[in-house]
């Protein structure tokens, strides 16, 4: 029994400790005031005004609601503001505010003309009991420049953090971004998938978009593939939104330091990526904690509050207006994921307290995200220009549906999914919002991947007479991503090798004939100056990556495309070559002789073979090393013929049954086949990585 209630007492004296502690009376001892130990209380908040604000009247009959009398053991008695006596003890700086007590009110007066604080100490006295309640002052004056400078600041850094989060990143799964993208085929399930990793990866949806429509543009991938690719893309943002809730800012600076040791010291190319991800997140985490300060100290300032209170989603007009704001701060910035986070920084304030209006803003930073694929499909093709309008369609028609079921369906749809994960709506509910709208609308969306592909097709037909803005559709404008560029020059070099053999076969099929079709013969010659200008396009958009900051493997086998499209390119000029040649023999009414046709013929079929072996290359038939080898044995085969061949012609020119014009256009035609070879030989090592 005795340990029943000595268990009683001390639970009752543990709760006394509590309450008395955190009450009212006895909040704080050891302060001194006047030379005495008094207990202070904390019953008025610290106040902050701005310069030249009017009085301030704080009643004081609202701040003590009830107390303790010291020894009522657990009793609570009711506040009498008229058995309690207040007065002034001390004010540290009278210059700043005169508190002045009448009625029971204090009234502060304010004093000052520039920033500035101090404390005032009042003494609450009840039947003898003395409370001191202290609070901070503080009198500033807003510096609006610095202010909106901190915002911008930290805008900036948080853009430039995504940048090198996203580049190192990149870094890091550089070939298995390649290789990913590599699989984009017609099914939208696949080109959905693809949307979505490729945005995880590259942090950033209009990037994803801009290289589908640079893709489109170039003819890699279809109309309904880039359709399917954009709704994944959507989706693959909203990782962003998550981000930004860890609460990580505190550590953000650190996180920078030490990643930037990491990234200037190591040497290992990897840790060195990983290092220049984490910086980029810290980075991101500060810029968003910059933005946080700007706007808390935005908020003290009435014109500001204004401002935000005027956005509201209460009624329909209010709604469309949180939208177009929030659309318009988008297409400013070009960055989505800079809009989000400056939403969460003023809800997280507080300076955007309605949830609802929260979301709003987010739905127009979904439409004004569009503007960068727009802006990026000027001057390209029709169906580039048909996938960018896709962005935009899609965009828009979702948040109209949002709209529409704003109030009654979507908030407490959100709310309640929030209640189900146990998320508060302050900060998960925005990216909970993003997330639920862009997957809502890719579901609704993806079943008529290829209906829209055909609407679109149907509506902004090709134009009259439409010239390609390039041979190839690459543009270095359009360069989002190194890794991203390095697969579409490889995809552009492996056409101008598909269409090299074409042009291989065209050539040999001429020479071996009778030379009399003028317009097939024309063919051709159009061929060869269209590969000088696929070569000069080349040049210009691997140029551009390697300026880029571009991890070493990318901007290494940019330096092989580079190589291999001009290999190419003089292949297609020593084709020409073959056929000027028997053109000139031609007209000189020169015949060649059976046994060099037919062995020209040989060696014309087995240059075909070497041609059909890169594009089998290309396509992923056969291993680096069998190829290269393959490669090195049927050029050393060819030029063993072409040296029995030419034996055999210089032992009957010997005999002087041939003229002179016949023997130059026969040497010359061997030396062209060899100098084929020769270039394919280089293609091949290009390919295979040798120098």
């Amino acid at each position: 029994m005795g340990g029943v209630l000595g268990k009683k007492f001390a639970f009752l004296f543990l709760a006394f400790l509590v309450v008395a502690g955190g009450g009212p009376l006895f909040a704080d001892e050891g302060t001194t005031v006047d030379g005495e130990t008094k207990r202070i209380e904390k019953w008025i908040p610290d106040q902050k005004i701005l310069v030249g604000a009017p009085p301030t009247v704080i009643p004081l009959s609202g701040v003590v609601t009830q107390f303790r009398e010291e020894g009522a053991f657990g009793k609570e008695k009711p506040f009498e503001p008229k058995q309690v006596r207040v007065r002034v003890v001390q004010n540290s700086n009278p210059e700043v505010v005169t508190p002045v007590i009448e009625r029971n009110q204090l009234c502060l007066v304010w004093n000052g003309t520039e920033t500035d604080q101090t404390s005032i100490m009042l003494e609450f006295d009840y039947k003898g009991l003395q409370v001191y309640n202290s609070f901070n002052v503080t009198v500033w004056e807003p510096n609006f420049w610095m202010m909106g400078l901190v915002v911008l600041g930290g805008i900036g850094i948080f853009m430039f953090g995504m940048k090198i989060l996203s580049e190192g990143v990149q870094r890091i799964a550089g070939p298995s971004l390649r290789r990913m993208i590599a699989m984009f085929t017609g099914h939208r399930v696949f080109a959905f998938m693809t949307g979505i990793l490729a945005t995880f990866l590259l942090q950033s949806s209009s990037v994803t978009t801009v290289m589908t429509i640079s893709f489109v543009n170039s003819r890699i991938i279809e109309l309904s593939q880039a359709v399917g690719v954009i709704l994944g893309a959507n989706i693959g943002t909203t990782v962003t939104s998550w981000l930004l809730t860890l609460n990580i800012s505190a550590y953000a600076i650190p996180l920078v330091g030490f990643s930037a040791l990491f990234f200037v010291f190591m040497k290992n190319e990897r840790i060195k990526n990983i290092a220049a991800s984490l910086m980029g997140l810290g980075l991101l985490f500060f810029g968003l904690k910059l933005m946080g300060e700007g706007f808390s100290s935005m908020k003290e300032l009435p014109e500001f509050s204004d401002f935000l209170q005027a956005f509201s989603a209460d009624t329909l007009p209010g709604l469309l207006k949180c939208v177009f704001a929030g659309c318009v701060v988008t297409v400013l910035i070009q960055s989505s994921a800079a809009s989000i986070g400056i939403v969460m920084s003023l809800s997280m304030i507080g300076a955007v307290e309605d949830f609802p209006t929260a979301v709003a803003f987010i739905l127009g930073e979904n439409i004004g995200t569009t503007s960068t694929a727009l802006i990026a499909s000027l001057g390209t093709s029709t169906n580039a220009k048909r996938a960018a309008t896709f962005h935009a369609i899609f965009n828009v028609l979702g948040v109209c549906w949002v709209l529409a079921l704003f109030r009654p369906v979507f908030i407490p749809a959100v709310e309640t999914a929030a209640r189900m994960l146990k998320l508060h709506l302050i900060p998960f509910g925005i990216p909970l919002a993003h997330s639920i709208f862009n997957v809502t609308n890719a579901i609704l969306f993806l079943p008529f991947t290829r209906v829209f592909a055909r609407l679109l097709t149907k509506y902004i037909p090709d134009r009259a007479m439409e010239k390609r803005p390039t041979e190839t559709g690459l543009d270095p404008r359009y360069i989002t991503s190194p890794n991203i560029a390095v697969l579409q020059s490889r995809l552009i070099v492996q056409r101008m090798a598909k269409r090299c053999h074409k042009m291989g076969e065209e050539v040999f099929r001429l020479v071996q004939g009778p030379l009399d079709n003028g317009k097939e013969i024309q063919h051709p010659f159009r061929e060869e100056e269209a590969f000088d200008r696929i070569q000069d396009e080349v040049i210009r958009f691997t140029s551009k990556i390697l300026s880029m900051n571009a991890a070493p493997g990318s901007a290494e086998q940019a330096r092989e495309h580079l190589r291999m499209a001009d290999e190419i390119e003089s292949v297609s000029d020593y084709l020409i070559s073959i056929l000027k040649s028997a053109l000139k023999l031609k007209e000189s009414g020169l015949e060649l002789p059976k046994f060099v046709k037919s062995g020209l013929a040989h060696l014309g079929d087995r240059t075909l073979f070497l041609l059909k072996d890169i594009n089998s290359a290309f396509d992923g038939h056969e291993s680096a090393d069998y190829f290269l080898s393959t490669i090195y044995l049927t050029c050393q085969e060819l030029s063993a013929e072409l040296k029995e061949l030419r034996g055999r012609f210089m032992s009957e020119m010997e005999k002087g049954n041939y003229d002179p014009a016949l023997i130059a256009g026969v040497n010359a035609q061997l030396a062209f086949y060899r100098q084929v070879w020769e270039h394919v030989r280089n293609i091949a090592e290009a390919f295979c990585g040798e120098k």
